[in-house]
């Protein structure tokens, strides 16, 4: 395929520019070639945002008169992307670097900007009002200041001042820039698109120190007078205020997780990702894309609806529907809130699950089937192969039936032994409009296993056994909320979700110094979710950009030319400062 492609004519679809000049421009940080300029104010063209803006901003106005903005909010925008590209992040003093030396002439009235020889300063300010007119149409928040920290009191009030209205618009603008990045991934890489996905939450770290227990204790729902949050109230600041004065942050902590690393909690966002994935490998496909397709942002562990909507948002995007590989966070969710939600748009899962999650998980309404470890099987299954899994994460590691110690093999065995029960798969999930989410299966041939009575768990004779045919199964809660494509602890669910390692290397990449460094707060010096949430989806939008372009130079780089791992074999004979396999004295020299 290399052959047939010429990578300067594959970057100017994306870039605008040639391999050289982009490599230029992304090196020197400076004036960039008009064509690479004119594709960034393309992308936030193409996404409506600014045009959104102003709208809503006409609807805010109470009157025509009034100071004229230097700065339009599509500027800011641009400018703000250009600078995630550059690795530069979202602090402010960078912008005004941005206007005062890396603008040409040509591009300030591209952005429609007058021309001026003035200070970083100066530029700062412009740019510092120009923001807050614009973050302020999108800010849940923005009936609370965020100048000062908050008493415990003025939180609560604060959370309860909400705008969701506002907070539809901002998710709204984050995922509408990230789309217009995606529109630029090549038809190729389209069509050999499966349909797979890992979805996956990431910590966005911000400045200041971690919040007060107290605020945590609030938040999950405790009263001021509570005897916890007087305690914890004791390591507020002086006067009782917030540990830090992005109220709006929560508190990013992973000790009470069974993975759990001795890591200190820290005050911080997150960022849901959700990136095409291929659970049979890129062997196939060289130089895939894996380019960021949904985003969502909250207060860690408050993941109630953005990772629904970041699936949602990659949908409306793609035809195809795959496995999504997610961790045991997500259907540990309510399964209207995502589960449920995602099975009905077709998607499927492969999980994990919290030693509390194994075993039988549900029943099938009106039928006997149940779920086990995220598999559909009829009831008649013996007890041990129900909950073998489930007394092997126990603290005891007992089968309850024998007594005997459960061990690793007998999970493997149990595994294996299940098969026989499980319902077989007759069709894909629908996508009709009055049956979505419903799918076909049929009972596994009666003759085939063994069948035992639920109640007593004695053998039931194939005569009496009367489960044949075919059912539907419908997208009930409990139903769907572990249900997954393959069985857990199969070796196809190994490998579809051993590739969830896919979305750690986007979260190690958008985190990765050299680039868009989302791992730095000190980066994002801003304060308050609106702030954050446009910062990261503009450095997701470079990420995209950035992944594009080393996919087509890796695509379009002749075999030959690409590096190679050495396949000469390794041998002691010539190493240096080794001694010989001999024994006795040590001769004299020469």
């Amino acid at each position: 395929m290399s052959s047939a492609l010429n990578l300067d004519e594959e970057l100017r679809s994306i870039v605008g520019v040639g391999n050289f000049q982009y490599k230029r421009a992304m090196a020197v940080t400076g004036p960039m070639p008009m064509a690479m300029f004119n594709n960034y104010v393309d992308i936030i063209d193409r996404s409506g945002v600014p045009q959104q803006l102003e709208e809503w901003a006409g609807l805010e106005r109470k009157r025509a008169s009034g100071r004229k903005a230097l700065l339009t909010f599509r500027a800011v925008l641009v400018v703000e992307l250009i600078s995630a590209v550059w690795s530069k992040g979202a602090q402010y003093t960078e912008f005004a670097d941005t206007y005062a030396h890396r603008l040409t002439r040509a591009q300030f009235e591209s952005l429609g900007i007058a021309w001026e020889s003035v200070n970083e300063d100066r530029w700062l300010h412009r740019h510092w009002r120009a923001k807050k007119r614009l973050t302020k149409l999108v800010d849940p928040y923005h009936r609370t200041q965020k100048r000062r920290r908050l008493s415990l009191a003025e939180q609560v009030i604060a959370d309860a001042a909400r705008d969701e209205q506002r907070s539809d618009r901002l998710r709204w603008m984050r995922q509408s820039l990230v789309d217009a990045s995606v529109a630029l991934l090549p038809q190729r890489y389209r069509d050999r698109y499966t349909g797979d996905v890992a979805v996956d939450s990431t910590e966005v770290p911000i400045l200041g120190r971690v919040h007060s227990q107290a605020t945590t204790f609030v938040r999950r729902g405790l009263p001021l007078d509570h005897p916890k949050v007087r305690e914890a109230s004791k390591s507020l600041k002086r006067g009782g205020l917030l540990t830090n004065v992005d109220f709006s942050a929560g508190t990013y902590d992973r000790s009470h997780r069974e993975d759990a690393m001795d890591e200190p909690p820290r005050a911080a966002y997150e960022m849901d990702i959700v990136t095409m994935m291929d659970t049979k490998g890129y062997d196939h496909h060289p130089a895939f894309a894996r380019i960021i397709t949904g985003v969502g942002f909250h207060r860690p562990g408050n993941i109630t609806d953005e990772p629904r909507e970041a699936m949602h948002q990659h949908a409306r995007n793609f035809e195809q529907r795959g496995i999504a590989a997610a961790d045991r966070a997500f259907n540990g969710l309510m399964s209207e809130n995502f589960s449920q939600a995602c099975r009905i748009d077709g998607w499927e899962f492969a999980y994990d699950y919290t030693k509390e999650q194994f075993g039988v998980q549900a029943t099938v309404p009106g039928l006997p089937i149940v779920v086990v470890d995220g598999q559909l099987y009829v009831e008649y299954m013996p007890k041990e192969l129900k909950y073998m899994t489930k007394w092997f994460r126990t603290k005891k590691k007992l089968n309850e039936v024998t007594g005997l110690p459960v061990t690793a093999a007998d999970v493997e065995r149990a595994i294996e032994a299940r098969k026989p029960y499980a319902m077989k798969r007759h069709g894909d999930i629908s996508n009709k409009a009055h049956n979505r989410g419903d799918q076909r299966f049929t009972y596994p041939d009666p003759k085939s296993y063994m069948a035992y009575d639920p109640a007593t768990d004695k053998r039931i004779p194939v005569s009496k056994n009367n489960l044949r045919g075919s059912v539907t199964i419908h997208p009930h809660p409990e139903v769907v909320r572990h249900l997954q494509r393959h069985p857990w602890g199969s070796q196809e669910w190994k490998a579809v979700y051993g590739q969830r390692n896919q979305v750690e290397s986007v979260n190690n990449s958008i985190k990765h110094t050299r680039f868009t460094d989302l791992e730095s707060a000190a980066k994002r010096p801003g304060r308050g979710e609106a702030y954050h949430s446009i910062a990261t989806a503009l450095m997701a939008v470079a990420y995209n950009i950035r992944v594009l372009v080393r996919a087509l130079v890796e695509e379009c780089t002749p075999a030959e030319k690409k590096r190679r791992k050495s396949r000469k074999k390794f041998t002691i004979d010539d190493l240096p400062n080794v001694r010989p396999a001999t024994v006795g004295a040590l001769a004299p020299p020469a």
